[in-house]
């Protein structure tokens, strides 16, 4: 063969290759289940993969790198599956509840509107588990943040901002209910009442499922105790907080709080403070046979009694304490 005639059919070959290739490339590929994703693989737009539990589609053709996991590049994958087109993920609400990843809220912010929401769902809206600091509340609206996915385990209600959520909250949402009006339309919050302190009081009225009335007569007793918190700096007793629980008596209820709450108690938590008075004032009321007794007896003790005195041999006056706490609880609608 002739040097000339070797290069003619060498230039015929090539150009046959680059026409082969030329067509492979600008021939779109049909879409397809590609299994599980993987690196260094070519992807085809409308591809569907499986990634962490979840289907994702391609929305750009291109061939897979380590760090471009479907989770890490939403230009290139859609969580959800199959169709022709990818079903945009909606836009994040301009106008609902605003949760902080940071305390003040700092840090990366996401705002949800009205709805429920499972942990997938969080997760579709860029919110992880286990995320949450704190939040901002619009007027009017109510905020259930659930401690587990599909709204269970412990709820903590909040219907007003919060700037920081407190130790018994923080990083513990993975589930939450958004919706607008009081969270029980039968208990309104007392003017007087500081919002933080009705959170408060909602939250533990929730996980002993009072409706609320629960949450007046704990609002009653820290008006008395601390004057919902005012009091506190120069406080003669060594009680805890809000409500003043005093050291022995906290440490006598600490298994019990564990077991109620499924946490060890914070003493440095108000959230944790209303929750050990509250876990102590109920089993009064359950032991006495009412509120007004049980008052009696979680300000003066199991054995007190009328004419009652301390080790110095002054009067123990649980029923003076008792008598302001029940009218101010009814003053704020308690029904018992």
């Amino acid at each position: 063969m002739t040097k000339k005639k070797f290069y003619v059919k060498a230039l015929l070959v090539v150009a046959f290759a680059l026409l082969i290739t030329t067509f492979y490339l600008a021939t779109p590929v049909s879409a397809a289940a590609r299994g599980a994703w993987a690196p260094n693989t070519a992807y085809g737009v409308n591809d569907t993969v499986t990634y962490s539990g979840s289907t994702y589609t391609c929305l750009q053709a291109h061939t897979s790198l380590v760090g471009w996991e479907p989770s890490n590049v939403p230009a290139l994958w859609s969580k959800g599956g199959g169709g022709s087109t990818p079903t945009p993920t909606p836009p994040p609400a301009s106008n609902g509840v605003t949760f902080y990843a940071d305390i003040n809220y700092g840090g990366k912010a996401v705002t949800l509107g009205v709805g429920n929401y499972t942990l997938s769902q969080l997760n579709a809206n860029e919110i992880p588990n286990d995320w949450m600091s704190s939040l901002k509340v619009p007027s009017g609206w109510t905020v259930e943040v659930y401690q587990n996915d599909n709204f269970g385990g412990t709820k903590w209600t909040y219907t007003a901002s919060s700037s920081w959520v407190g130790d018994s909250v923080n990083d513990k949402m993975s589930s939450v209910k958004i919706y607008t009006g009081s969270p029980n339309t039968s208990v309104t919050k007392p003017s007087e009442v500081p919002s933080n302190i009705w959170t408060y009081t909602m939250n533990v009225d929730n996980k002993f499922g009072k409706g609320g009335d629960f949450a007046l007569l704990l609002c009653a007793v820290i008006k008395k105790e601390s004057s919902f918190g005012a009091g506190l700096p120069g406080s003669p007793s060594a009680g805890d907080g809000l409500m003043q629980v005093e050291p022995n008596t906290r440490n006598a209820y600490l298994s019990q709080f564990s077991s109620k709450f499924g946490r060890s108690y914070n003493h440095s938590s108000e959230q944790d403070q209303v929750c050990m008075g509250a876990l102590i004032l109920d089993e009064k009321i359950t032991k006495f046979g009412n509120i007004y007794n049980g008052l009696l007896h979680y300000n003066g003790g199991d054995y007190w009694y009328p004419g009652a005195t301390d080790s110095y041999g002054r009067p123990i006056l649980a029923n003076v304490y008792a008598d302001v706490v029940y009218a101010t609880y009814k003053s704020y609608g308690g029904k018992k």
